[in-house]
């Protein structure tokens, strides 16, 4: 997914910490790795409703 490695910081809540460190080390996941799929697939989506918005507007094919 990524050619090169960044560091990304960001501020969370108490409670969405601990809820994230906890279900990270209950599934066995990497939080980086639980992190990063979770936006890829969030941008993903968003993009996808775009998409789909624009083409509503477009003429119908018969």
């Amino acid at each position: 997914m990524a050619d090169q490695i960044v560091n990304f910081s960001t501020t969370l809540s108490k409670e969405v910490k601990e809820l994230f460190e906890r279900y990270c080390k209950t599934k066995g996941v990497c939080m980086n790795h639980f992190l990063e799929n979770a936006i890829f697939e969030k941008l993903k989506d968003l993009m996808d409703v775009e998409i789909i918005s624009d083409r509503e507007f477009e003429d119908a094919i018969e």
